[in-house]
């Protein structure tokens, strides 16, 4: 490790001044931030647009308030910008307007700036901020090019993409598919770079050590019936990750002694239960609710396999990674985006999104071959180690041109 180096003083030769723009603190990008603090040649600050989604905290997606039991400002610096849009807590371009914050990426005293993102406003002023300030300009996204669009929107993006594509002097990609996008959209190879998605292994890795032991008591927490095994959803309750789906595909697969473990909330819990109830499903289907980052260790150390059958817009699904974490082998649509990274590396199987029939026989398979399911298990062990939190901070430090640490 290289020695600490103070960072509030006049910076030394090869220190880094660098700024993140986000729209705001997520769980998933904690270890980002803090991982990067403690780079003794990186002196990070991370601006956000907005304490949360919305102003007042409320998710419309889970339908709730959310507190995913961490402290999202911990372990970095970071400021909080007021957000002038009338539109802040609805969605789209206008979202976010934070002239404080496109003023600060203008003006500080940065060597880079990273922007996450390039669909709002703020985004793309900040990004074009830091260029026509002399900064080094790095974006990342996970968006991909998937999914069926009208010519209208298709040019908007081609032309709009492009455009930004061009300011950037680094294009930091997630995994094959935002890959492919950026380089559908004009991205040169010198621009990309890979800074993996990724969760925080080493947590999610001790937390299913401490867990192995009390499969049964969890189990019998969540009101799962002795010796059933467990099928897990994990995700918002909405139209675009399918749990109306899944609760289907789970009765279509006639699968005996197994449950189905649905871990989330959103506006659709109401037509799910209904479902599920409507079906039969007795015992069989548990609604567990949302559960913070340290409750959904549990379903996760239970759970014997997992599904993810998102139907579009699913650029990424870090469920996936933290289910791998405890060697979880996963089912997932190729509407996905880690699908071609992760699963189909041989962590699960990958059915076409627009058949449910697909979705049935791989339940089906998955459900019936325990060899099978401890061959995708130990696979997902190995690959997931790989998506790691220092693989990002790789990522990062090649975007800013700063030399690979021996210890990486």
């Amino acid at each position: 490790m290289s020695p600490p180096v103070d960072k509030t003083a006049s910076p030394p030769r090869g220190l880094v001044r660098l700024c993140i723009v986000v729209q705001y603190p997520i769980h998933n990008h904690l270890p980002l931030h803090q991982a990067l603090d403690r780079e003794a040649d990186i002196a990070l600050e991370v601006l956000f647009m907005q304490n949360a989604h919305t102003t007042h905290g409320y998710d419309p997606d889970f339908a709730r308030e959310v507190d995913w039991g961490l402290k999202l400002h911990q372990g970095y610096t970071s400021r909080i910008f007021p957000n002038a849009s009338p539109w802040r807590d609805g969605e789209g371009f206008w979202k976010y307007i934070n002239p404080g914050l496109i003023r600060q990426v203008a003006t500080g005293p940065y060597d880079a700036v990273y922007v996450h993102g390039h669909n709002q406003f703020t985004h793309l002023a900040a990004i074009a901020a830091a260029r026509l300030t002399g900064k080094r300009t790095i974006i990342r996204t996970d968006t991909y090019n998937l999914g069926s669009r009208s010519l209208l929107i298709r040019l908007a993006r081609r032309l709009a993409y492009t455009l930004t594509y061009r300011l950037a002097h680094v294009l930091l990609y997630v995994g094959e598919l935002n890959r492919q996008c950026f380089e559908d959209f004009g991205g040169k190879p010198e621009q990309l770079a890979h800074a993996p998605q990724v969760v925080d292994n080493a947590r999610f890795f001790e937390e299913g050590k401490r867990l192995a032991s009390r499969r049964s008591e969890i189990r019998s927490g969540f009101g799962i019936p002795p010796g059933h095994r467990v099928a897990l959803f994990c995700a918002k309750l909405i139209p675009k990750k399918r749990p109306l789906a899944m609760i289907e595909a789970f009765f279509d697969a006639g699968l005996r002694g197994w449950t189905l473990l649905m871990v989330g909330d959103g506006p659709l819990r109401a037509a799910c239960e209904a479902r599920a109830e409507a079906l039969g499903a007795g015992n069989r289907v548990v609604f567990a609710g949302f559960l913070d980052q340290k409750a959904v260790c549990r379903a996760y150390a239970i759970a014997d396999l997992m599904v993810l059958p998102s139907s579009h817009q699913e650029t990424w699904g870090l469920v996936v990674n933290e289910a791998m974490n405890f060697g979880c082998p996963v089912i997932v649509s190729d509407r996905v985006g880690c699908a071609p990274d992760l699963v189909a590396a041989g962590a699960g199987l990958v059915f076409p999104h627009d058949r449910m029939d697909a979705l049935v026989d791989a339940l089906r398979q998955m459900a019936s071959d325990d060899a099978l399911r401890a061959r995708c298990g130990e696979r997902a062990r190995q690959i997931i180690a790989d998506w790691s939190v220092e693989r990002y901070v790789v990522g990062v430090r090649r975007a800013l041109g700063l030399p690979d640490r021996a210890d990486a």
